[in-house]
């Protein structure tokens, strides 16, 4: 390999050559594609989709093969089973997990809920959380023809 090559975590200014590449490191992810790491709020326990703490880089703009860090990205479920079957993806989808809007709202309230136990959030956005998690699969079905959910 030749340098200067492309290295994600970017570069050290001070120190000369390839020893300057700093690293890209990530997080160990579950099979959704979600961090494991620190707490896991509702979005990402009871998910709709992937979120990634970094993005490829668009075709328009050159470099699709490029990462770039700290610019997050949303990579949706599959809403029916033969949605996902037919794209390849592994995750199972929205359909499979959840069946049902009251079901993602139950979970999503029982992980609010958890944390504010532990004091990582206050009982009063519980409501909150619930109903953004509402918005969030409303706007995700909106394309199948759904109806507004009711929490």
């Amino acid at each position: 390999m030749q340098w200067p090559f492309h290295v994600p975590g970017g570069y050290r200014a001070d120190v000369p050559g390839p020893f300057s590449a700093l690293p890209f490191l990530v997080p160990q992810v579950d099979s959704d594609g979600n961090d494991i790491g620190g707490l896991r709020l509702p979005e990402q326990a009871v998910p709709l989709g992937t979120y990634c703490d970094w993005s490829f880089r668009s075709e328009s703009i050159g470099a699709p093969d490029t990462l770039i860090a700290m610019a997050g990205s949303f990579i949706p479920f599959a809403k029916t089973k033969a949605e996902r079957e037919k794209n390849g993806d592994p995750r199972p989808s929205i359909e499979e997990r959840y069946s049902k809007p009251s079901r993602l709202f139950a979970a999503c309230r029982e992980v609010a809920n958890k944390l504010a136990g532990e004091h990582y959030l206050l009982q009063e956005h519980v409501k909150r959380i619930v109903d953004a998690a509402g918005q969030h699969w409303d706007w995700m079905m909106a394309s199948s023809g759904s109806t507004p959910s009711s929490k």
